[in-house]
């Protein structure tokens, strides 16, 4: 039970004993004020409860530290002048709205968590999933990419869900997350073929081609794609869902809601969409 469950669970029986003991009701009120201020006192944050030393190492010295690996273009990439990308650029602005200048600490992905744990770094954004054998010290944020499967089809033949597709055709590329989601839907519709490619660039080029109604693929290349060929449409939202968050320690509240506010600000007012147009 922690302490703001146990709070409530006092007050609920101090305020069930007033009832049943009329004489009791200032000394009910008075427990009940003592409860609300020792709450008070010792949420979160407050002067007597716990505190977020990494969001106070932050403000104080005006820094934040943030780890990822740079082998995975465009969303991070080492180059003579420093690591660029759309990873890179998130983590720059979240500095920059925070008041404090960003260092960006180069690792292999193995080590990422490690260097979370231990300290070196405040968050981690890397193309990361949510895990769940990392989740009881690990806080993820909503995500700032969804990296998924997505359907890519001619403009005027659109195809925009996977319901579309029956009696048609799709083109996947073999054995990826969009091929395994192509014979589950298989599975489910009257009649669907499914067009097996070595790269998703093929697979697009087959829908260019009359070989296919749609062509499922992972949303980077479908973007990079697209940017240099006009004839073909990206359905607005994901088949299959792949999302990137940011990974904090559960233990820096502070740290956390504050990145979660910029994000959420960064959405809002179009940079998140910005950036990622930038760099797909």
């Amino acid at each position: 039970m922690n302490r703001a469950h146990a709070l409530r669970h006092r007050a609920r029986q101090t305020v069930h004993a007033a009832r049943q003991h009329p004489r009791l009701t200032l000394i009910a009120i008075a427990g009940l004020a003592l409860l609300a201020a020792a709450w008070v006192l010792t949420r979160p944050g407050a002067p007597f409860g716990p505190q977020d030393g990494t969001w106070r190492r932050s403000q104080i010295n005006r820094d934040l530290y943030v780890g990822l690996d740079p082998n995975y273009p465009p969303f991070a990439e080492w180059t003579p002048d420093g690591i660029i990308g759309l990873e890179a650029d998130i983590a720059h602005e979240i500095g920059r709205r925070l008041g404090v200048k960003t260092s960006i600490l180069i690792m292999g992905y193995d080590g990422l968590y490690d260097a979370l744990y231990i300290g070196t770094v405040d968050f981690l954004i890397s193309g990361l999933r949510r895990n769940p054998a990392y989740e009881e010290w690990v806080h993820y944020t909503p995500p700032y990419f969804d990296a998924g499967q997505v359907l890519v089809s001619r403009p005027d033949a659109p195809v925009t869900r996977w319901r579309d597709l029956d009696g048609k055709t799709v083109a996947v590329e073999i054995a990826s997350a969009g091929d395994q989601a192509a014979q589950r839907w298989q599975r489910r519709l009257h009649a669907l073929d499914i067009v097996r490619a070595m790269l998703p660039q093929e697979a697009m080029q087959a829908v260019q081609a009359g070989e296919a109604d749609a062509a499922l693929v992972d949303v980077v290349s479908a973007r990079l794609y697209l940017a240099e060929h006009d004839d073909l449409v990206m359905a607005e939202d994901t088949a299959v869902p792949e999302e990137f968050v940011i990974a904090l320690r559960e233990e820096n509240f502070r740290m956390i809601a504050e990145v979660e506010d910029v994000l959420a600000e960064m959405r809002a007012d179009g940079t998140l969409d910005a950036i990622i147009d930038r760099w797909l």
